[in-house]
């Protein structure tokens, strides 16, 4: 080709070979589509297709690969106000040169704005190279990002060093993660068990979670147990141009997704999950008392006192602030349960958990039936005496359990 790299990736675009390809990402559970990925091909007129990786990296280390960028986000925009109320967020991958461009979220919402979209249909991608490069850079850039209201995703995931690091300090909200996690299949124990980490902890940082080269069900299989929001990868589609993928958008059925008992194939993380959601559905408070050291910290509240008790705390104090929440008529029954001294005595007589029902008041003085259930524990590495501390509502009619005991009798 005569002229420089970018003369000739200028007459791409003018000549209308430069093209926006687009990777669907589904919800693995449904089979639908959930948003998609933007990706650069150079499509010749004889109907060959250039790899980006023939003259992005070339463009990147010339601090030229700016002008694809924009060229691809105009396309997005295009394909947004096409699609209408059909349209999924679409995620452009931005290179960290972007992050020096003081006026980079200006041009991206006059961009936007130019087209009548949401900006929450806009996504923006940056790669963990980007962050361990310039990192400072970089982290001001993606909060300038968000503070617009635009969606950042960590792309790649895993594919370098410093992951851990850059996903703790960078305000993005989506993780996409690396396919090197899918290599084996997902077949090996220590394979799974990385993965299954991983997941755990986006769902800690309440990240939204997205699975790259996806490509077997065996790995959707197990995916789906991690309670993986999108997926994106050859088993549900290729990058696909402009016209396939409104089509897919406006016009195909969900992708059939063969049923997948989550509890016959359950991860510790999923087990653990289930496990919580239930409680957590049952119990409006849920607290963790370390007796020996006298200190609570609260799990979950969502009951009469969830905006009063402090998070953390010296549990004499929060048992009396719960208390003088409750009718004097059971001060007497809570002490000889509650107290620090006699929850300790308790377990030192071999008792495996206290429990008492009282009545509680709530911020407009009535009172409501209330169930204090706590726990007992050990810890191997430790010798302080532990408890889980379970708070619900018990306000239930006489028949809540019993019911109507002839119903079905002839």
């Amino acid at each position: 080709m005569k002229g420089t790299l970018l003369d000739n990736v200028v007459a791409a675009m003018e000549n209308n070979e430069l093209q926006a390809y687009y990777q669907p990402q589904y919800n693995p559970k449904k089979g639908v589509i959930g948003g998609a990925e933007a990706l650069v091909r150079w499509v010749k007129p004889d109907g060959t297709i250039v790899p980006p990786l023939e003259f992005i990296p070339e463009l990147e280390e010339k601090g030229q690969v700016g002008i694809v960028d924009w060229f691809i986000a105009e396309e997005v925009c295009k394909i947004i106000k096409e699609l209408g109320d059909k349209a999924v967020k679409i995620s452009v991958n931005f290179g960290r040169e972007h992050a020096n461009d003081e006026h980079f979220v200006d041009k991206l919402n006059k961009l936007v704005e130019s087209y009548h979209i949401d900006k929450g249909l806009f996504g923006v991608e940056i790669t963990e190279s980007d962050v361990a490069a310039e990192k400072e850079d970089v982290i001001a850039w993606v909060h300038r990002i968000e503070d617009a209201g635009y969606t950042v995703s960590i792309d790649d995931f895993g594919s370098g060093m410093s992951s851990l690091s850059f996903v703790k300090d960078v305000p993005a909200r989506v993780l996409k993660i690396d396919k090197s996690f899918l290599a084996d299949n997902c077949q090996s124990e220590k394979g799974r068990i990385t993965l299954e980490s991983v997941f755990y902890m986006a769902h800690r940082l309440r990240l939204t979670t997205v699975v790259e080269g996806v490509e077997t069900k065996e790995q959707l299989d197990f995916i789906n147990t991690c309670d993986c929001d999108y997926i994106q990868g050859f088993l549900f589609s290729k990058p696909v141009p402009h016209d396939e993928f409104f089509n897919m958008c406006t016009n195909e059925a969900p992708i059939a997704v063969d049923f997948f008992d989550p509890f016959a194939h359950q991860t510790a993380f999923g087990q653990v999950r289930a496990l919580v959601d239930a409680v957590y559905s049952k119990f409006s408070m849920v607290n963790f008392v370390n007796l020996t050291r006298n200190s609570y910290h609260v799990m979950k509240r969502e009951n009469f006192v969830n905006s009063l008790l402090p998070e953390t705390g010296s549990y004499t104090e929060g048992y009396k602030f719960a208390k003088s929440m409750c009718s004097e008529d059971d001060y007497e029954t809570l002490d000889k349960a509650f107290t620090r001294e006699n929850l300790l005595a308790a377990y030192n007589r071999g008792e495996k958990s206290v429990v008492r029902i009282v009545k509680q008041r709530d911020d407009q003085g009535i009172y409501h039936k209330v169930a204090f259930e706590d726990y007992f524990m050990t810890h191997p590495d430790s010798d302080d005496v532990f408890m889980v501390s379970f708070i619900h509502n018990v306000d239930f009619s006489e028949d809540t359990y019993v019911g109507d005991l002839s119903f079905g009798k002839q």
